[in-house]
């Protein structure tokens, strides 16, 4: 089993032969120009070869449509069921709606989704093959039945989202401390932290959407929560392997 981060929330999960791209960003930038990767990101001019894509949601910093048109349309698409519409409106000619409790065959790896929160709704996935077994947090919101689904699953690798976006009392994102503790719930071999390579290009919005040390923050609550589960750190093209 490999996992690649290619930046953001998206990576390139390869298991029991199969090629799997979460959350599908790789232009820059989005919204208006104000969104991008930072650090040593660039702009794929195409993707990598995949069997499928696995989503999250469907915002479009885990969804991008430029990125759409580098993979070929028949391509099997897992996505949430609130974006199934979105999804065959960008081109997606093979699309698996799916809500939490849904479970799905790709091949020898088992897809189930899982519950998530998450401004318009979200799912989290489990995937289980002959290689292991990986969570895809995508970016869901902390919240208790999360925690007590992922109880007991000894996932072989968390992705956890740690950037803790908020504004006030509405959040978007769970936070490094959070983070922690569902990897801990779950009894967890390995964490991978995702969801903290971008930045909003005016700086002072920046806060709304990730705490600027949430990586250090995340170091620090696995060792203080969850001091047993080590974490593997990942810059950009880089990849873990078991």
């Amino acid at each position: 089993m490999k996992i690649t981060m290619l930046g953001h929330a998206t990576l390139l999960i390869e298991m029991d032969g199969q090629r799997i791209l979460t959350d599908p960003w790789l232009t820059d930038p989005l919204y208006f120009g104000q969104l991008s990767h930072p650090g040593g990101f660039k702009s794929f001019s195409e993707a990598p070869p995949v069997d499928l894509l696995l989503v999250s949601h469907g915002h479009d910093d885990h969804f991008d449509a430029a990125t759409l048109k580098m993979i070929p349309p028949k391509t099997p698409v897992f996505i949430f069921k609130g974006y199934a519409k979105k999804a065959r409106r960008l081109g997606c000619e093979n699309v698996h709606p799916m809500t939490p409790g849904d479970s799905r065959a790709a091949g020898s790896v088992k897809i189930s989704a899982m519950t998530g929160k998450h401004p318009g709704g979200i799912a989290t996935f489990m995937l289980e093959g002959r290689e292991g077994k990986v969570y895809f947090g995508g970016d869901s919101v902390y919240t208790p039945l999360l925690e007590d689904a992922l109880r007991g699953t000894e996932p072989d690798v968390c992705l956890m989202p740690i950037s803790g976006g908020s504004a006030g009392p509405m959040k978007f994102h769970m936070n490094a401390r959070e983070a922690a503790a569902l990897a801990k719930a779950a009894a967890a071999k390995l964490v991978i932290p995702i969801h903290y390579h971008f930045a909003l290009k005016i700086p002072s919005l920046n806060r709304f959407l990730f705490r600027v040390d949430c990586l250090r923050e995340f170091r620090d609550a696995m060792t203080e929560i969850a001091p047993g589960v080590p974490v593997a750190v990942l810059d950009y093209n880089e990849t873990w392997e078991k």
